[in-house]
């Protein structure tokens, strides 16, 4: 087939060419002498490589047991809903942990972020499921008060090895 004569072909039209069946793309937008183009753009752009939100679950989970092996099993819900203040949430009798994606003025927030509201509300399901993992005799739990001092130990139990674990792989990269 001789491509010479397809050279340009007309927006929104099959083109004639091997690949016949591909649309050719519309022009973005046709801005007319009266009108001003109105673009719209992401609340924030997005980074070199995202980790799609299907695959954190399993990464998060593959992290913690790096880390720490629950005794007592929970469910994780990533929640794609954008929050303003909220980062995340731990439901005690559903042994929920939930952590929130998206912000609403920011959109996707950080990977690191993520993970570590992921641990934040980890500490929360330790400190009611697992108190004696962490030499407490009971959840150290004041009504009145949103962490107690076992879940200020538990947190930062979990993140103390987490950070030593990076500092470990980082060691064995360099030469």
């Amino acid at each position: 087939m001789d491509h010479t004569q397809h050279s340009s072909p007309t927006p929104g039209r099959r083109t004639e060419i091997h690949d016949g069946d591909v649309l050719t793309p519309h022009p973005e937008v046709v801005a007319g002498p009266s009108s001003a183009p109105s673009i719209r753009r992401p609340a924030q752009l997005p980074s070199r490589f995202d980790v799609p939100v299907s695959a954190l679950a399993p990464l998060f989970r593959t992290r913690l047991e790096r880390i720490y092996r629950c005794r007592v099993a929970f469910d994780l819900d990533l929640n794609t809903r954008a929050t303003t203040r909220v980062l995340g949430g731990y439901y005690k009798t559903r042994r929920l942990v939930r952590v929130y994606v998206n912000d609403t003025e920011l959109g996707r927030r950080p990977l690191e972020e993520l993970f570590d509201t992921f641990l934040h509300e980890v500490a929360h399901h330790l400190e009611y499921t697992e108190p004696t993992s962490f030499s407490a005799r009971a959840c150290g739990r004041v009504p009145g008060r949103m962490h107690s001092r076992l879940f200020w130990k538990i947190l930062g139990e979990i993140k103390y090895r987490w950070v030593i674990l990076q500092r470990q792989a980082a060691a064995a990269r360099q030469p």
